[in-house]
């Protein structure tokens, strides 16, 4: 009898009783003959409920939780050998987390505790009891040297695995933020224990620079932890530091030298200093060029690279560097045309139409015939491709026409958008976002 049709069709319906009977019905020889069916169905059945219940899908998460153990329970009742401590352990710190008496907080935070130290202990699992543990001080509001040398104990053996970085980073951060005096202690303690084993770690790998760089990013641009701007200005200028060692990372991975470029670009965004600034985005456009050659039919490396090539320019713009302005965006213009087949792409053609309405107003005051005709020229291409779907052209032409001083233009630009827009289907269109926008104020009365 072959069951794998049987457990895909109960599995995608999430229906765990019956795939139980199903499977209590095998023999002792089919139990063995379909294990990694088996076990691969349940698995699946517990990652998307674990996706689900982390997108706050579920109506009822508590009860929910007890299903995810349900199903590690019938995995554990058919094959015993099967051991799913991080799993477990994941599903009690849920529990703690959304019960709401405080005595099952405790309960069921401590059994996570309890899992991950019966379990053998890799990194996964010394993350997890970092996690728990952590999550035990802030339900019993006992931030105590005690509980951080506990805490260290797990956390030191984690130092020597690269690929726990983020979670790391993210852990010292955490602790930044807890609610007692010595915070800033314990988060400099853990982040300079962290700080010494990458160091060393990246003799060896230099790219931790960029895991540890990337992840500072993310805290950064999600204004995460309730992070004062001086030690904000203090983690920007480490990542540069961080960053140096790899100005001249040699790679062909076209992935790897897009996470360089934006590193670099991140990184550029955040500095205070001009010359260092301006180096880092160079550096950020130097990899996305070599990026672009490497995938030379993608639109996403130019475009990365003129949105780093925009903040130079402006740059030199404060500066009243003229001439390396104009280079700027002749460089630009360069990178646009080497895209293959780039008259065929809407994305592309709205960003090269877009960089040149920047080009004419930062080196022209809109006063370009030649720039404004060709930013026209490569809007309208990025209209018809996008087939009526898009305002962002017809948004963009507008305000060429508007800054160049033709109103009436910009009128017939936005009345044609709407227009278009609602061919499509989407007769509710009115325009909303030039109603909203500044450039376009003089005008208003002139689209209702």
């Amino acid at each position: 009898m072959n069951i794998i049709p049987q457990l895909k069709e109960l599995a995608e319906r999430y229906d765990v009783d019956e795939m139980d009977k199903l499977v209590e019905g095998l023999s002792s020889t089919e139990l063995e003959e379909y294990k990694d069916e088996i076990i691969g169905a349940y698995d699946m059945i517990y990652s998307y409920g674990v996706y689900d219940l982390d997108c706050d899908k579920v109506s009822n998460p508590e009860d929910f939780i007890f299903y995810l153990l349900g199903i590690i329970d019938s995995i554990q009742r058919f094959y015993p050998d099967q051991m799913y401590y991080q799993e477990r352990g994941y599903c009690y710190q849920q529990l703690a987390d959304r019960a709401a008496a405080y005595e099952d907080k405790v309960r069921y935070i401590q059994e996570a505790i309890h899992i991950y130290y019966l379990a053998p202990q890799t990194t996964d699992i010394q993350m997890s009891m970092i996690g728990a543990l952590t999550d035990k001080m802030i339900i019993t509001q006992q931030f105590t040297t005690e509980a951080f040398t506990e805490l260290l104990y797990y956390f030191r053996p984690v130092l020597n695995d690269t690929s726990f970085i983020r979670s790391l980073i993210h852990l010292c951060f955490r602790v930044r933020a807890l609610p007692f005096a010595q915070n800033h202690y314990w988060h400099q303690r853990l982040l300079r224990e962290f700080e010494a084993a990458m160091y060393l770690a990246a003799e060896k790998q230099p790219l931790v620079y960029l895991d540890w760089a990337e992840t500072y990013h993310y805290i950064l641009f999600h204004d995460m932890n309730d992070i004062d701007a001086d030690y904000k200005d203090q983690m920007a200028d480490q990542t540069a530091s961080l960053l140096q060692t790899l100005e001249s990372y040699n790679t062909q991975d076209p992935e790897l030298l897009n996470r360089l470029g934006k590193a670099f670009a991140d990184t550029a965004q955040r500095l205070k200093e001009q010359d260092l600034k301006l180096a880092y985005y160079w550096l950020s456009v130097e990899f996305f060029t070599k990026g672009h050659e490497q995938q030379p039919a993608s639109w996403t490396f130019p475009v990365y690279a003129t949105n780093s090539l925009l903040d130079i320019a402006q740059l030199y713009h404060e500066q009243g560097a003229y001439e390396k302005l104009i280079n700027t965006f002749e460089h630009g213009l360069q990178l646009f045309s080497q895209v293959y087949k780039h008259e065929e792409d809407f994305q592309l053609n709205l960003y090269w139409g877009n960089f040149l309405v920047k080009y004419t107003e930062l080196a022209y005051d809109f006063k370009s015939p030649s720039i404004n005709h060709l930013a026209e020229e490569k809007l309208q291409l990025s209209a018809v491709l996008g087939r009526n779907y898009y305002s962002h052209p017809y948004l963009s032409m507008a305000r060429l026409a508007i800054k160049s001083g033709d109103k009436e233009k910009c009128v017939q630009v936005l009345l044609q958008c709407r227009e278009a827009i609602r061919s499509t289907g989407y007769t509710a269109y009115d325009l909303e976002e030039a109603l909203r926008d500044e450039d376009f104020r003089e005008v208003w009365s002139l689209l209702q």
